[in-house]
């Protein structure tokens, strides 16, 4: 005999009509005792034979056995629709979107026909160099920064870098990065004021970072002030793809680059937009410097000769400017602040020198380097004898037209500040206090120590309010039950990846909007723009969301940005 299944797919979930015919427990528990109970002599008397009596009997079981077996029936029928209807639990869910999520490359870019951005940079690897891009970032490498995969120094020939930023959740999601970030069983969401991409390659194979070595990464990004006016902090993560995980790898230094620009929106008083722009003033023309005051070898402190003028030892990339302001021959000597090291290091042959000014203290960060090691000591410049007394005459001049341009400065930035005050003080008193916030151009300053992707943000815990996914369908029907969806804020500063399966929870913020979307299997873009259903959602029952799928082709970013509303 040959096999007749009916398999049916996408049953349809029951409706309010169907589950209520299952839902008078009364009625069915009456149906099963009336069964259990027959009516004596209504049977009996349609038998005239004792024969045919003990039939009788027998059917009557069976028929009362079929009644309390429909009823169970029944019941089970009723407990399998509600369990239809409920959602699994909260772990059930996360066990099933982790399975899921598991089995996709952390690294996992949704369109293989959208290239992301990135540009090949040609570096000589014995010399480095300073690179300054389009954008305002610029790359910081140290000479003979690179290995090959066997682990040799690479000390000649070219080294091409690839380089490509990131800043908002359309770059995210193209690159396919993942944005959350496990620590101590705790999950968070980064939120980013840059990413970065960078790879290395010399005659087409894969090269790494030189130990000891380190790029110099200065970020340009647009930040927007907290809400209490003050400017946020950010921390440098590496995304470690083996481990699947981003791991903290340190804090970021921020340069602003120019004033604040004020937008009309909420969140800020006159009083906090008054003192950004105080602060902007003070940015735009900075207090001048007084100049350095020559200082003698005391005598006690260890003191070396190194002149960084001369051409004999290679001056590392960012450090040219520091070295044309010297104006000694080449003394050292080391400040009590200067961490220990051993005296016969100063003996040793070094292949470069780094120099940076120190900010609170007259003197400098000298470093050392050679392949896979670094010394680095805190120095100040020290000049003896005819060389001292000239350098004190000299700076006696500079120091008088110091206090002069001080002066100025003063009375000039005094003056911006009070008419600046005398404004604020007219607008509040007729108009009132305006919200506003503030928006800068920085530059966050880090080092990084090997290739890959590299993220400048803020870990952020997950929203307080949450919903959970009863079912996604489109316009058309379609239902998405297994694949990832994507949602990001209104700021674009993150990118949330999440299961589109049965009970999956979605966080969100109800002071922000919302964007959800994903790709269709045939390469469309379906999306939801709203979230004024996601507050009414039913824990057991979840939300039904419905999304728009997008007829269009995507073929490039732009196309992504136009369907998004993020151009």
């Amino acid at each position: 005999m040959g096999n007749n299944y009916n398999i049916q797919r996408n049953v349809p979930e029951p409706s309010q009509e169907d589950i209520q015919k299952f839902m008078d427990f009364d009625a069915l528990l009456k149906a099963h005792q009336n069964a259990e109970t027959p009516q004596e002599g209504a049977v009996i008397r349609m038998f005239t034979s004792p024969r045919e009596g003990q039939i009788g009997s027998r059917m009557r079981r069976r028929i009362v056995m079929g009644s309390g077996l429909a009823a169970a029936a029944a019941v089970a029928l009723l407990l399998i629709v509600r369990s239809l209807n409920d959602l699994p639990t909260p772990a059930q869910s996360q066990a099933v979107a982790d399975a899921y999520f598991a089995q996709q490359p952390i690294v996992n870019p949704p369109l293989a026909n959208v290239e992301p951005k990135g540009r090949p940079i040609k570096v000589n690897a014995a010399e480095g160099g300073t690179l300054d891009l389009d954008a305002g970032t610029r790359l910081v490498i140290p000479r003979t920064a690179f290995q090959s995969d066997r682990g040799q120094l690479i000390e000649s020939g070219d080294v091409d870098i690839y380089y490509r930023e990131m800043h908002d959740a359309v770059d995210f999601f193209v690159a396919g990065v993942p944005m959350t970030y496990d620590s101590a069983g705790t999950r968070h969401y980064l939120q980013s004021a840059g990413m970065i991409e960078i790879i290395a390659l010399q005659n087409g194979q894969p090269v790494g970072m030189a130990p000891g070595k380190t790029i110099r990464i200065e970020l340009s990004s647009n930040i927007a002030a907290q809400a209490d006016g003050s400017w946020p902090s950010f921390k440098v993560y590496h995304l470690d793809t083996e481990a699947r995980n981003w791991v903290f790898y340190g804090q970021s230094a921020m340069v602003f680059d120019t004033p604040a620009n004020t937008e009309q929106l909420e969140g800020m008083s006159a009083v906090d937009r008054l003192n950004a722009e105080k602060a902007a003033i003070l940015t735009a023309d900075p207090k001048p410097e007084a100049p350095m005051k020559p200082v003698k070898p005391d005598g006690k402190a260890v003191s070396f000769e190194l002149d960084l003028k001369n051409g004999d030892i290679p001056i590392e990339p960012g450090s040219e400017s520091e070295v044309a302001d010297l104006k000694n021959k080449g003394i050292w000597q080391v400040l009590p602040s200067c961490p220990p090291f051993n005296l016969s290091e100063l003996e040793l042959t070094w292949k470069s020198v780094r120099l940076k000014k120190l900010n609170n203290e007259q003197g400098y960060e000298l470093t050392l380097l050679d392949d896979g090691k670094q010394l680095r000591l805190l120095v100040q410049p020290v000049m003896t004898n005819k060389d001292y007394e000239k350098a004190l005459q000299q700076y006696e001049v500079e120091l008088a037209e110091s206090e002069k341009e001080l002066a100025e400065w003063e009375k000039r930035t005094t003056e911006k500040i009070a008419a600046l005050e005398s404004r604020y003080n007219q607008e509040t008193s007729n108009i009132g206090a305006t919200a506003s916030t503030q928006t800068r151009h920085v530059r966050h300053i880090f080092d990084i120590n090997a290739f890959g992707i590299w993220n400048c943000d803020r870990p952020a815990p997950l929203a307080k309010s949450s919903f959970r996914i009863r079912m996604i369908e489109d316009q058309n029907g379609t239902r998405y039950p297994n694949q990832t969806a994507y949602l990001s804020d209104e700021n674009g500063k993150s990118i949330y990846q999440l299961h589109t399966g049965r009970g999956s929870t979605v966080y969100f913020d109800q002071k922000k909007e919302y964007l959800l979307w994903m790709m269709t299997p045939n390469g469309k873009i379906a999306l939801v723009k709203t979230k004024a259903e996601w507050a009414q959602s039913n824990p057991k029952k979840g939300v039904k969301l419905k999304v728009q799928t997008v007829d269009r082709e995507i073929r490039n970013e732009a196309d992504i940005r136009e369907v998004l509303g993020n151009e």
